[in-house]
């Protein structure tokens, strides 16, 4: 399962959900709609009868859709790159190699039994999905879940995986950053679309496909659901995922190599991998930097500064060394400071607004 990267599918749903949040929470954001005086402030939405659980309810659905995933695809690689032979160097326990034993190329499980376990988590993934469909009332998002089956399988399966051909950055980056973050936010927002509040206010989100034209400021302001700090986000949720990818190719730079895998590692080589982590860090702190000061939640953007400057040298230096097993753990870590900061940002700083109608 490979749990110290987990932290990949949860973090952009939390940072998704926070978005949502954000939305709902801000006076300049999509919230509650009626035909109250302009300017008047009310009684939060999260205190509304059954507005909680249905938003703690799509988060958890939402959660389990990249989670189980996640899973999924990490059984289907261990399958794919155990009967390729590209984890020979694999069989042994972490101990003594250095690197995470696998199941498949140890012979410790059958192939066939981590592809049926592949098999499960994607199934539990999809009934996840179906459910953030029913509840969401977007029933096209199950195409989207179809893409991110056939986006896993392919990583390391079939005959031309992409993940050999050195693309599979650029796939993170848009399914665990884009698509979950974005597709989280969406979803829970699209689900709230018609939700009654007091005084006949009433979420109203616009759907894809319906008639008329919209400006721009009121897109990023999230009146199709997904909005500027939900895009921010996402691309700081995508930056960190593709951290811990790029983590991972470097310690199997020599063995991939041997293998005629062709990583993004092992086509810009060691140091130029690493140059390219670096400048990973750089982008993902300027830019979760800039979504902080958006959120307007000081504390958060300082303890963001701080921390995220010290887990970031940290992994550098543990690259430079070789600790490939310490820097996994760094970057899995990442995620979750990123997310969980954020989260605290938005809920601190949305605390201050109250919902603002406007006839």
């Amino acid at each position: 399962m490979r749990p110290k990267t987990l932290p990949a599918s949860i973090a952009p749903v939390i940072a998704g959900a926070a978005a949502a949040w954000s939305v709902f929470t801000r006076s300049d954001g999509w919230g509650l709609r009626g035909p109250s005086v302009t300017g008047r402030s009310v009684a939060p939405w999260y205190s509304i009868a059954d507005a909680l659980p249905k938003f703690l309810g799509v988060t958890m659905l939402c959660m389990g859709v990249a989670l189980f995933l996640q899973i999924a695809v990490n059984f289907a690689n261990d399958y794919s790159d155990g009967v390729r032979g590209a984890d020979e160097h694999r069989s042994v326990d972490e101990a003594a190699s250095g690197k995470p034993q696998r199941l498949t190329a140890s012979g410790l499980v059958p192939p066939r039994r981590v592809l049926a376990a592949a098999g499960v988590a994607a199934l539990l993934a999809c009934l996840c999905g179906l459910g953030v469909a029913i509840v969401s009332r977007q029933y096209w998002l199950i195409l989207i879940g179809a893409f991110c089956l056939i986006a896993g399988w392919f990583y390391t399966g079939g005959r031309h995986p992409y993940g050999y051909a050195g693309f599979g950055e650029l796939f993170v980056f848009v399914f665990f950053g884009l698509v979950a973050t974005l597709g989280t936010e969406f979803a829970i927002c699209q689900a709230f679309n018609g939700f009654v509040g007091p005084d006949l206010s009433v979420f109203d989100f616009a759907r894809p496909g319906e008639p008329g034209i919209w400006p721009l400021h009121e897109f990023w302001r999230g009146r199709y659901g997904i909005d500027a700090i939900g895009v921010l986000a996402a691309v700081c949720a995508g930056l960190n995922a593709v951290m811990i990818l790029m983590v991972n190719n470097l310690r199997d730079i020599d063995d991939d190599r041997i293998h005629g895998k062709r990583t993004l590692a092992v086509r810009l080589g060691r140091n130029g991998a690493r140059n390219a982590l670096v400048v990973c860090c750089v982008l993902n702190w300027f830019i979760a930097t800039a979504l902080m000061l958006l959120v307007g939640f000081g504390g958060g953007l300082i303890v963001w500064a701080a921390v995220a400057a010290i887990m970031q040298t940290r992994l550098i230096q543990a690259v430079s060394h070789h600790d490939f097993r310490s820097a996994l753990a760094i970057a899995g870590r990442q995620c979750m400071v990123f997310a969980v900061i954020f989260a605290v940002g938005v809920l601190a700083a949305g605390g201050g607004f109250g919902i603002v109608f406007i006839q």
